[in-house]
């Protein structure tokens, strides 16, 4: 494995994924989680036109702006020398708080109680 990892065509194959990427990659505010992708994945077109971009771009950005909040609070959890899974107990404190019928955190225009708040059912695997 350590040959395989040193090897030429290894480095190379790193450079020219990190040398391929389109502007749109380049000054992207999530490069630094996702690096553009497998360079098999970059088969669509940047909103400018330029080719190269990961067919999964869209949902990589929504994932990692998603996660941006809870991850900087177990950092600072961490940072506090307290365990980053606290953040479950300040999230249900948070949910507690909110009214069934307010709309939901996810920005989706839904009711609380109809999508991130709603009880999970048998058919989720609660019990």
């Amino acid at each position: 494995m350590l040959k395989l990892v040193a090897s030429q065509q290894q480095r190379q194959f790193g450079l020219e994924k990190r040398n391929t990427l389109p502007r749109y990659c380049l000054e992207c505010d999530v490069r630094f989680a996702c690096h553009g992708g497998c360079p098999k994945d970059r088969f669509i077109t940047t909103p400018d036109g330029d080719p190269g971009l990961n067919y999964l771009c869209a949902g990589f950005k929504d994932f990692f702006h998603h996660v941006d909040g809870p991850m900087h609070t177990m950092g600072e959890l961490l940072r506090q020398n307290r365990a980053p899974s606290e953040i479950v107990q300040l999230y249900a404190a948070e949910d507690a708080k909110r009214g069934r019928n307010d709309p939901c955190t996810c920005g989706n225009g839904r009711k609380w109680k109809h999508c991130h708040g709603a009880a999970p059912s048998v058919a989720d695997g609660a019990t």
